[in-house]
């Protein structure tokens, strides 16, 4: 069995979207409450695990596209095949299933981004989700300054967790 190559694609995808892999897993670690104050579930943690998780898919799935698509250029002139052409390329069948899974995991990103505007974070683990998955959802190429705003305030945020902030009141 081999082993995946340290910095490998999933070390990739951070770097595209502008999260370190430490804010990433910060972002989805659990944060300390204090002792005896059992949490309430909240709904917006998994509502964000689930938007991370499905990004993180999306960006390999980027990648596996990419990749594809430029074996076919070099391998077959893709750009100049016509659309029954393409179709008889040994690579066309897994092209098509990563295409369409690209569309149905973008689909399900866009609709929890727009679950998770009307949800209300109970714990400040949810919170910190929340701007995780902020920071990721405006990408640094389209919008720098907001992006540079949500990553600042991530970190704001968590080093106050660190350093022992008492909860929000």
């Amino acid at each position: 069995m081999s082993r995946r190559p340290k910095g490998g694609a999933k070390a990739d995808i951070c770097v595209h979207c502008g999260l370190s892999r430490r804010q990433v897993l910060a972002g989805s670690a659990a944060l300390a409450l204090p002792a005896g104050n059992p949490a309430p579930p909240d709904p917006v943690i998994s509502a964000c695990q689930d938007w991370i998780r499905l990004d993180t898919e999306h960006e390999g799935l980027i990648f596996r596209w990419q990749t594809l698509e430029s074996q076919a250029v070099r391998e077959f002139n893709w750009f100049r095949l016509s659309e029954i052409e393409r179709h008889q390329v040994p690579l066309a069948p897994e092209m098509s299933a990563v295409e369409a899974r690209l569309e149905s995991s973008f689909e399900s990103r866009h609709y929890l981004l727009t679950q998770l505007a009307d949800m209300t974070a109970a714990t400040l683990q949810g919170i910190c989700l929340k701007l995780a998955v902020a920071a990721k959802a405006v990408p640094v190429d389209e919008n720098p300054e907001a992006h540079a705003l949500l990553q600042g305030t991530l970190k704001d945020f968590q080093a106050l967790l660190e350093a022992g902030a008492p909860p929000l009141a």
